[in-house]
């Protein structure tokens, strides 16, 4: 059995109070006060530690089990990326590798344990992350994720920006 680690409140303590923001959280995302609520969501901080990994991931399980519609969950944060390890995983490949290898997207895609989520994990850090996820092959994947699962909700989480160096 894998090891599902204890921040994913949304399957470890559905009816927990951080359970509870995320469903609020889900809600409004979901229901816009205005316009049509959104297919592909980014989920980021403007610093390391601020708790993304926790939001994207309980979101997408919240979304999966709740909303009745499919969700890709993928972590396109090539420098620390954790959204595989807590689902349970170690030592997997991908969107590193997609991008930089060319390997095929389906042999990536992991299932995670919960009906209707799937997870495209980072893979291993590269040399060169800001180069990997601004480029044209990653602006294409985005673009073909969105278009061919039209149905399903994508959620994409993302590095902060590089820290400055202290001086």
């Amino acid at each position: 059995r894998k090891r599902i680690a204890p921040s994913l409140v949304s399957l470890v303590a559905p009816d927990g109070f951080e359970a509870d923001l995320v469903r609020l959280l889900r809600t409004r995302i979901l229901f816009p006060q205005a316009g049509q609520p959104p297919r592909t969501i980014l989920v980021t901080s403007a610093l390391p530690e601020e708790g993304k990994s926790f939001v994207s991931a309980n979101l997408a399980i919240n979304m999966a089990r709740h909303v009745d519609q499919h969700v890709l969950l993928v972590d396109c944060d090539l420098r620390k990326p954790s959204i595989h390890t807590k689902f349970g995983f170690n030592g997997v490949k991908g969107l590193k590798e997609y991008l930089s290898e060319g390997l095929d997207l389906p042999k990536l895609l992991l299932k995670s344990g919960v009906e209707k989520l799937t997870i495209l994990p980072s893979g291993d850090p590269p040399q060169n992350p800001s180069e990997l996820i601004t480029s044209a092959k990653m602006a294409a994947l985005i673009q073909e994720l969105s278009a061919r699962y039209h149905d399903r909700y994508l959620i994409l989480e993302s590095a902060p920006p590089p820290r400055p160096p202290q001086t």
